[in-house]
């Protein structure tokens, strides 16, 4: 018996928010809409993200600010480095609400997510569509586009299209096989979720160019399986309105885990590089805590300036593992520090360092030595919980360890902090910085 997918009981939402850096400044600062912005990466280096305005202008995604300083001057170009302690707290906002839109959702990524829908809330899958849209516009003041279909891959097509074609006002909802087929014929393979250069190279080998020919292959799965393999017959099975990918399948959890930044301004002292390293370290323990997990790998790099050192030498590198692997960001902290002693050279100008963690496994694998010096003990988890949580509730970095440096003022510290030029407030996370109405 076939079973029609377009008349199930449920479906799969994808909520994207429309150009979710710039957004998050306009709802602080309402002067900025319809004004073209760009936001600029760590060090305010090159161009992260736009608004749809800065691309009308011209401006390049990954373009050097300061090559970029006369066009934003001629343009009227809204210049902001970035500010990931709004972005982040906007997209937990984002995400709070999705939840009680649909109790099933999977966070995707910082601006994305899916959701699962039920027919039983709303007849109607676009009626509820727009739903989303404006309670989510409502209650957070940023924009969102929503694509809903049978399977998460049409459901991210559907997505793309709808912020992309303003005759959908950013809803699209695929209700029926034909209007699937009409917009799977306009879509290139390689803008398929899930397919890579190397799996497109190989589907225009054998004259496959768009998506909707890619769903017919699903008349010969074992010409699919072959050539494809199991994740191209997912993909296939996808675009028919078959789901693969269950909630939660999308985001595995990462193998290896990198925290790097280049410094505000080249250094040269050990202690400040230690101070870095030892934030680094401490970022990376968080990050690696929040997936359940630990590590039994540690790597921190150094980079020089590669013009200056007449050695020729501008990359330092050292490693450790560890016998049984740890969370514990003290434990971290003090094997990196070491790392950095062992590799540093005087006289030496530094521009960006590195921590990097791997050899992860769930924390719930792990086989104890009474005897290692480094063992993550019952103690040092609940602690390690503990600091998580001050942080989580009260703001990053609100319970850091000494060595980070982190507790000094800042005129101490900020030979290898970032440069930050354009920074807007952190209105949702800093009392001191919260936004002040005056009344006239």
């Amino acid at each position: 018996m076939n079973i029609d997918p377009y008349n199930l009981p449920t479906a799969y939402a994808m909520i994207d928010c429309n150009n979710f850096y710039a957004s998050c400044e306009r709802v602080f600062d309402p002067t900025l809409i319809d004004k073209p912005i760009a936001i600029l990466s760590n060090n305010d280096g090159c161009v992260i993200a736009r608004s749809e305005e800065a691309k009308e202008a011209g401006v390049e995604m990954g373009a050097p600010e300061f090559k970029s300083r006369k066009l934003f001057k001629e343009k009227g170009v809204v210049v902001r480095s970035s500010n990931y302690a709004l972005y982040g707290d906007m997209s937990d906002r984002v995400m709070d609400v999705l939840d009680q839109l649909s109790h099933n959702i999977e966070v995707y990524s910082i601006d994305e997510a899916f959701a699962r829908v039920s027919t039983n809330v709303f007849d109607d899958l676009t009626e509820y569509g727009f739903y989303i849209k404006d309670t989510i516009l409502k209650w957070t003041g940023l924009p969102v586009s929503v694509g809903i279909a049978p399977s998460k891959t049409l459901a991210k097509v559907a997505n793309n299209i709808a912020k992309r074609n303003p005759l959908f006002d950013g809803v699209l909802a695929l209700s029926s096989q034909n209007e699937t087929d009409h917009h799977l014929k306009d879509l290139p393979v390689q803008k398929i979720w899930g397919i890579g250069s190397g799996m497109t190279v190989r589907l225009h080998r054998h004259g496959i160019e768009n998506a909707f020919q890619l769903k017919n292959t699903v008349q010969n799965r074992k010409w699919v399986r072959k050539n494809l393999h199991v994740t191209g017959l997912r993909t296939v099975l996808e675009l028919n309105g078959i789901p693969c990918i269950k909630m939660g399948e999308a985001l595995d959890k990462r193998k290896g885990i990198l925290t790097s930044r280049m410094f505000g301004t080249p250094i040269y002292e050990l202690d400040h590089l230690q101070e870095a390293i030892s934030t680094y370290a401490s970022r990376a323990a968080e990050k690696l805590r929040s997936q359940n997990s630990v590590a039994s790998l540690l790597r921190i790099m150094l980079i020089g300036d590669k013009y200056s050192n007449l050695k020729g030498q501008y990359k330092y590198s050292a490693g450790t593992s560890l016998k049984v692997p740890t969370a514990n960001t003290p434990t971290l902290i003090r094997l990196a520090k070491g790392l950095v002693s062992h590799v540093y050279m005087e006289n030496t100008k530094y521009k960006k360092a590195a921590v990097m963690l791997t050899g992860i496994v769930p924390n719930s694998e792990v086989q104890m030595d009474l005897f290692d010096p480094h063992l993550y003990t019952q103690q040092q988890f609940r602690l390690m919980e503990c600091l998580d949580e001050i942080n989580s509730k009260f703001g990053r970095n609100k319970a850091a360890f000494a060595s980070t440096g982190l507790h000094k003022e800042k005129e101490h510290r900020n030979k290898w902090l970032m440069n930050q030029n354009y920074l807007s407030n952190r209105y949702t996370t800093r009392w001191n910085e919260l936004m002040v109405v005056k009344a006239k």
